[in-house]
């Protein structure tokens, strides 16, 4: 009897799917799998929660990259991990920028909404964009550089890993149908009673 996949098994599942199908075999040439890939993880990283993935299938459209691609990428922050991704991209953001604007108090505010993230009142959005108001200079620019100290190492090991995988597989396609070919001269030879070298 076969195992229910649950959890993380199921999740992982679908992830290796998606790739082996939708990445790996799609048509895209290994540079717009990549340049997708890196518009993706940019965009992820930017405070736009809600809006991160029509900006990125629009870029990955107007710079001709892969837009499957895209989708699941910019759900690296997604309501669960804003609140870690984006204090850190905050402090980042204004450790780089002198005077900073945010107080204390903000701080200690977007973590509690980050633990609360109750998603369906009002007050947390109103809350959270009050924060993100005040914050904004030092998190952009957090983001901007996170984004963009991602996208890059991205772009390549996504076009390294796409062409590496290809290039395998056909190489394996070709032995495949060497032997194939072998296998029907011989059997040609065979039916014809022409002696084997």
């Amino acid at each position: 009897m076969a195992k229910r996949l649950t959890g993380l098994s199921r999740y992982w599942f679908r992830l290796r799917r998606f790739v082996a199908l939708k990445v790996l075999h799609a048509d895209d040439p290994p540079h717009a799998i990549a340049l997708g890939t890196a518009i993706a993880m940019f965009v992820a990283f930017l405070p736009l929660v809600g809006f991160q993935t029509v900006i990125a299938v629009a870029l990955a459209a107007l710079f001709k990259a892969n837009k499957v691609v895209c989708v699941p990428i910019v759900w690296i922050t997604n309501p669960v991990t804003m609140g870690p991704i984006y204090l850190g991209c905050y402090k980042l953001g204004n450790a780089v920028m002198p005077g900073s604007r945010t107080s204390k108090e903000d701080i200690d505010g977007l973590v509690r909404l980050a633990r609360e993230a109750n998603l369906f009142d009002g007050k947390f959005w109103s809350d959270l964009g009050a924060i993100l108001g005040r914050a904004s200079i030092d998190l952009w620019v957090g983001c901007v550089l996170v984004g963009i100290a991602l996208a890059v190492p991205s772009y390549f090991v996504s076009r390294t890993v796409v062409s590496t995988y290809r290039e395998r597989r056909r190489q394996k396609m070709l032995r495949r149908s060497l032997f194939r070919a072998k296998l029907a001269s011989e059997r040609m030879a065979g039916e014809a009673g022409v002696p084997e070298h």
